[in-house]
């Protein structure tokens, strides 16, 4: 389960911001990684707090997500391949002392790889596919997010301060972002009034 705009607070996702780890979306611990929760749900209802002016923290959010995708499918075939060269060698040892051993469930891990590339994994064969489609991914992602000339990028909680000395308030770091969203709001309202004038 992982948090929405009404209950994550502006101090976790500064965190999130700053660190570049999506972990920080969960609502309490679980060993699974983000990625396989709908973090899409959440970014749609970040899009809304931010005009257009943010689209560089949106950029990033999908810069995150491909590099995530990655780290899981080249983490997910490798234990792919290892659980495919644990199961001949069972299979090997089974034959010789003639015993029985449970099998390995890697129905998940190929089901897993078909959802996030497609490629259907049954044997070696499929591995070189899974491969050439993971490098094709890094490819697409080099090119797709080449790195920038570094400029002085505004990060969440210097948006979050400006806001509330905009609004002349205390920092509250316990505010939620959708509570922020709206004061995000008035505080724009606030500096078109006094551009106007």
């Amino acid at each position: 389960m992982i948090h929405s705009i009404n209950t994550l607070t502006v101090r976790k996702y500064g965190i999130i911001d700053e660190t570049g780890n999506l972990s920080g979306l969960r609502k309490w611990y679980n060993p699974f990684p983000v990625e396989w929760f709908d973090t899409e749900k959440f970014f749609e209802q970040f899009k809304t707090i931010f005009s257009e002016n943010n689209s560089d923290l949106i950029n990033e959010k999908y810069r995150i997500l491909a590099f995530y995708k990655i780290i899981q499918l080249d983490t997910i075939s490798k234990t792919l391949v290892v659980l495919m060269q644990s199961e001949n060698n069972r299979s090997l040892f089974s034959l010789l002392f003639k015993r029985k051993i449970k099998n390995i469930n890697i129905d998940f891990y190929t089901e897993k790889i078909k959802a996030l590339s497609g490629v259907e994994v049954k044997d070696g064969t499929d591995l070189e596919k899974l491969g050439k489609e993971l490098q094709r991914l890094i490819d697409k992602y080099s090119e797709r997010f080449k790195k920038k000339e570094v400029k002085s990028n505004v990060s969440f909680l210097e948006v979050v301060l400006g806001v509330f000395s905009m609004m002349e308030m205390d920092f509250i770091p316990e505010m939620t972002l959708a509570e922020f969203g709206r004061l995000k709001k008035l505080a724009d309202k606030k500096i078109k009034d006094v551009r106007h004038k």
